[in-house]
């Protein structure tokens, strides 16, 4: 199977020149929006975020959804944050941002006004309700496993207790009173508790915590992120096993947010008796098809942090207007087409024509007229753009917002030309091809002098090619599977570049985020037309996602989630898709688009929009690819996917295909009888290693330790955790 979601490469000489921009000043009139219908009317406590967006509607006079309006929002009162000032109407004419309630319990107003037109304007109203508060803990000294009894007012049966940042088990709750376990191995002295309901927290209540002074007790299920600094004082000291006998999951792991970070472990318990050494990086050459995905990604980067970028002023011609009706089926069009690896002079840049074959509502399809024989048929051409411009559009611009739109037609440019499909050496056809790619100069303002440039919101895809006359030999029906979930991959890279370097002129997104909610888009694709009942498209959709993510489950230590170099191993695209798909079930779906609605990135992007630190993310993420579905076991909420039984899905795989699914679950952890072990690898940013400890009824218990290979304490910036659950 070819190598997918290969997407463009651009590589500029040295000392290129950004060409100045010329904004086109037109913009939509401000009797073209009648009407603005609001979504409001929510209840939070306060200080917490509202728990959907504030949104409203920009239409017509005639009802008719407008898209790339400007959408100012403003609170009336004082207090409260928005996640930003101004929005975008996405494809559905949908314009939304999040409110973070003031610390007051009240009636809050915002306004959302148009920015064309400020007349336009409809306010939201929301209620804050009373926070949580603490009134007193006891006791007010603690250790390790201390059950602490929370008094006070406005909690929930489920709220999130933290102790100086690090979560509490929960054992119980009600409106007045919680009961709750505190944390393994934090530092000794003065730390507070805080109790968190809906996202809005407590005040904070000091207490004292010692260290521990002998073996702790952990409940079946709870488990622990730990500092390894911690340790060297003993209080991870397990106790020696009751009847049943015990089990523990370790993992070893880097929560940095920083990419790239990564650092030489050794975990020991007790005593060294045997040595196990996690496999190495994957030290394959980067196919090129990577190198052209890694180059695009860089140039883009390059382009974002030009200085004094111009304000991109957007555009969107009503139904009817003569810039859309210029576009109609079998019209004629020229394009320039990046044709090799390091394109950078114009020279390396194909002139091609093409004509148009299908025209929808946010969508044209052209086919370049050299494309070979044997393509194609008009129905074909209609069945593909319907599946663009009904489905796929809709799904995207939802989840993350919308595109740009330049040139001013309302449209997206898909391109089949043989020009991609030369891309692709033909001594890499069986294992690396491009499929199809976005490229960010086509619609930059910097660029709109550029011959070089479509000024156009554009998509590169290969055409079919059985007889291999470009490069590789593609069949029709490759392309028909392929290319559907390409464009919905680089359509999320298209929408986050217009969202944040077009719209906000900040950095591009990093790119482990900005990839990995590519991955997610192809996912919610392939669900998409499992709720229509199209199974083989369904499954063209997600299988990507999940061989690349067996990939990386079958070694997670060797590989980066927040990688720092190129594209990413397609293992670390897995485990960037296995991510941002526990942090859609923990926290729903909307926490893509406040991801690209914003000047942050990174794990910075990540922590502002959950609201929580990335180190708990990623720990607990982390230990969830193993509980999640594990039988015999019921995970914790947090310890769990709710979208996928992996455990089933893979099952099925190996089943069907061994020889490339050759285990029934991926994830294998190395096994230790009793406490006496030592390991060595290396904890790479958002990833590490697992290993289970088993013990016998009534054998001895166990310390452990974490450690560089020296005894010496690992680096402070790779943020090292040995997260740590009892199974049984």
């Amino acid at each position: 199977m070819t190598s997918r979601r290969i997407a463009a490469w651009l590589a500029f000489a040295s000392g290129f020149s950004v060409l100045g921009c010329k904004n086109d000043p037109s913009d939509v009139a401000p009797d073209q929006i009648v009407k603005v219908v609001a979504s409001d009317a929510q209840t939070a406590p306060a200080g917490a975020r509202l728990p959907a967006p504030l949104a409203v509607m920009v239409l017509t006079k005639d009802g008719v959804p407008v898209p790339r309006i400007r959408v100012r929002w403003k609170p009336v009162s004082s207090g409260g944050a928005l996640s930003d000032s101004i929005t975008v109407s996405d494809g559905t004419g949908r314009a939304q941002v999040d409110y973070t309630l003031p610390p007051t319990p009240g009636l809050y107003n915002v306004d959302a006004e148009l920015v064309i037109t400020v007349s336009r304007t409809t306010t939201l109203v929301a209620s804050a309700t009373a926070p949580p508060v603490i009134s007193t803990i006891s006791p007010t000294q603690v250790t390790g496993g201390t059950v602490v009894t929370i008094q006070g007012s406005g909690f929930t049966t489920s709220p999130l207790v933290d102790v100086s940042g690090a979560p509490a088990r929960v054992t119980a709750a009600t409106a007045t009173t919680i009961t709750a376990v505190t944390p393994l191995c934090l530092a000794p002295g003065a730390v507070n508790f805080q109790v968190r309901v809906a996202g809005a927290g407590s005040n904070l209540k000091a207490a004292t915590y010692v260290a521990s002074s002998g073996a702790v007790t952990l409940a079946v299920g709870e488990y622990a992120m730990i500092d390894p600094a911690q340790l060297a004082s003993g209080c991870a000291t397990f106790p020696t096993a009751g009847a049943g006998g015990a089990e523990y999951l370790l993992a070893p792991q880097s929560a940095a947010g920083t990419v790239g970070l990564n650092a030489a472990y050794r975990m020991t318990g007790d005593s060294t008796v045997t040595l196990v050494v996690s496999p190495g990086r994957d030290a394959r050459d980067e196919s090129g098809a990577d190198a052209f995905h890694r180059f695009l990604r860089e140039t883009e980067r390059k382009i974002s942090l030009a200085p004094n970028r111009p304000e991109v002023l957007l555009t969107q011609p009503v139904s009817g207007s003569a810039a859309v009706a210029a576009i109609k089926v079998g019209d004629k069009k020229s394009f320039k087409v990046c044709n090799k690896f390091g394109c950078s002079p114009p020279a390396d840049f194909s002139k091609i024509e093409a004509q148009a074959k299908y025209v929808g509502d946010h969508i044209v399809v052209f086919q370049d007229v050299a494309a070979p024989a044997g393509g194609f048929t008009d129905d074909e051409f209609t069945t593909l753009g319907d599946g663009f411009d009904q489905v796929i559009y809709d799904l995207d611009t939802r989840t993350f917002g919308v595109e740009s739109d330049i040139d001013g037609n309302g449209k997206v440019f898909i391109l089949f030309t043989p020009v991609v499909n030369g891309i692709t050496p033909r001594d890499q056809c069986a294992t690396s091809v491009v499929t199809g790619f976005f490229f960010g100069i086509d619609l930059d303002p910097l660029f709109n002098a550029d011959q070089r440039a479509n000024q156009a919101e554009m998509f590169y895809a290969l055409t079919p090619d059985a007889g291999g006359s470009a490069s590789c030999a593609v069949t029709k029906a490759q392309v028909q599977r392929v290319v559907p979930s390409t464009f919905i991959h680089e359509f999320q890279h298209m929408i986050n570049y217009n969202q944040h370097v077009l719209i906000r002129r900040a950095p591009a997104e990093e790119v482990w985020l900005n990839e990995g909610m590519s991955h997610l888009a192809e996912e919610i694709g392939g669900l998409r037309y499992q709720q229509l009942g199209q199974q083989q498209a369904y499954s063209d959709f997600v299988i990507g996602n999940l061989f690349n993510a067996y990939q990386y489950l079958k070694a997670p230590g060797s590989y980066f989630v927040l990688f720092d170099a190129g594209s990413g191993l397609l293992a670390e695209r897995g485990g960037e898709w296995l991510f941002l798909r526990w942090i859609v079930d923990r926290f729903g779906i909307s926490t893509m688009r406040r991801l690209e609605e914003s000047r942050l990135i990174g794990a910075e992007n990540i922590a502002a929009a959950v609201g929580e630190p990335v180190s708990r993310l990623l720990g607990e993420w982390f230990l969830a690819n193993y509980t999640s579905d594990l039988p015999g076991f019921t995970a914790p909420a947090r310890l769990r996917y709710e979208s996928w039984a992996f455990r089933t899905t893979y099952a099925s795989l190996n089943a069907q295909q061994p020889s490339r699914y050759d285990r029934p679950f991926p994830l294998v952890p190395q096994i230790f009888s009793g406490g006496s072990f030592t390991a060595t690898g290396t904890v790479r940013a958002g990833s590490g290693d697992y290993f289970r400890v088993t013990q016998a009824a009534g054998q001895r218990g166990f310390g452990v330790r974490l450690t560089d290979p020296a005894g010496l304490a690992l680096p402070p910036t790779v943020v090292a955790r040995l997260n740590v659950v009892r199974i049984k």
